[in-house]
């Protein structure tokens, strides 16, 4: 293969110079083949001429390695898959269609966003992957100098807004999740029906919530405040223009309660809890639940996190018990974190009041 010829690096760009102050891994995933096989000393070259100079040239502080550049003991597998959670860009290289590399970019795709697509023919892009860019590149010197051009573009992209999802898993996923998700609360809703009804007929039902619950009211706010569900158990972001993207894990659900947050495009998100009680409230599980997220939440990322419980019964004699248990609850995490920490209690008259805020209802 002719190794294209080396170009003088070019000055930053005046806008790329403001972004990153630090580098960030760039993990190249790519056929690789027994040592001195023309494999080998093919895709070694793509790496070295192609890939490592476009990055260097873009203009982002990124550093390029490959499963082969990992030299340390323990298992090969698991240095692989911490690199596939935690480097900032992914560059995946479809070439001839090798199944490792489609494995560790299956792996990458369910994981994170920041992936780019590289092959040598369009042959090589299955059709599941044909509606994503991917960069075709030769390995010639003018081949080389495209391939800068467009990868420099994509990570403009990716630095620009770097949780946008750029696969097949987190475009679907989430649409996937919510779905059987609402098949499921319909199914539940159907049978406390049909179990109330064989109840009545034969016994007195203790009667505690008359009123079914409508779990859309609670969607409409959250959708009208922004947050959006957490699928993936961690959240990257960058706390300040120039600085480097931090990235912080968080259970994705405990108990009752699912992880919500309200994207930044810089700055720290907003993180909620949200436990809709469709059945009775049992105070001891939630705050237990509660407690369990706290210490997750609490192991300095100095990010607020409020815990909202949700019901359609009004619960105002309860409030001020539950919100000076939690305060004693705080207690146990450290001085720093606690005031990071809140609780809300949204009843019947406290959704009616947010409806009403976010201009839900209305007087007709």
């Amino acid at each position: 293969m002719k190794r294209p010829k080396k170009t003088k690096e070019k000055p930053e760009k005046t806008k790329i110079s403001t972004l990153q102050d630090e580098e960030n891994i760039c993990f190249v995933i790519s056929p690789i083949g027994k040592t001195g096989s023309d494999e080998y000393k093919n895709f070694k070259e793509v790496l070295d001429y192609v890939i490592k100079p476009a990055a260097k040239n873009s203009g982002f502080k990124l550093k390029v390695i490959r499963a082969d550049d990992i030299e340390r003991a323990g298992s090969f597998i698991k240095d692989i898959l911490q690199n596939l959670l935690d480097s900032f860009v992914v560059i995946a290289d479809l070439t001839g269609k090798n199944p490792n590399v489609f494995y560790e970019l299956g792996v990458r795709h369910s994981l994170s966003s920041r992936t780019i697509l590289i092959a040598q023919s369009l042959e090589d892009i299955p059709s599941d992957l044909r509606e994503y860019r991917t960069v075709i590149y030769d390995t010639t010197a003018k081949g080389a100098s495209d391939f800068q051009t467009r990868v420099t573009k994509y990570l403009e992209e990716i630095y620009a807004e770097p949780n946008r999802p750029d696969n097949p898993v987190l475009d679907r996923l989430g649409s996937i999740l919510e779905q059987n998700r609402a098949n499921l609360e319909k199914e539940n809703l159907e049978l406390k029906k049909q179990v109330e009804s064989i109840l009545k007929k034969g016994a007195v039902v203790k009667e505690t919530v008359k009123e079914e619950y409508d779990r859309t009211r609670v969607e409409r706010i959250i959708d009208l405040i922004g947050a959006k569900r957490q699928y993936l158990p961690y959240i990257k972001f960058a706390r300040e223009k120039g600085a480097n993207e931090e990235s912080y894990s968080f259970p994705i659900r405990q108990g009752q309660f699912e992880l919500y947050y309200v994207p930044k495009h810089l700055g720290v998100p907003d993180l909620y809890y949200f436990a809709i009680v469709t059945d009775n409230i049992r105070w001891d599980r939630d705050l237990a639940d509660i407690r369990v997220l706290m210490q997750k939440c609490s192991q300095g990322q100095n990010i607020p996190c409020k815990f909202i419980i949700v019901t359609n019964v009004d619960v105002t004699t309860e409030k001020k018990r539950i919100n000076k248990a939690f305060e004693k609850m705080k207690a146990f995490v450290k001085g720093d974190q606690r005031e990071l920490l809140a609780l809300e209690i949204w009843d019947k008259t406290t959704l009616l009041e947010r409806e009403r805020e976010l201009g839900i209802k209305v007087d007709i």
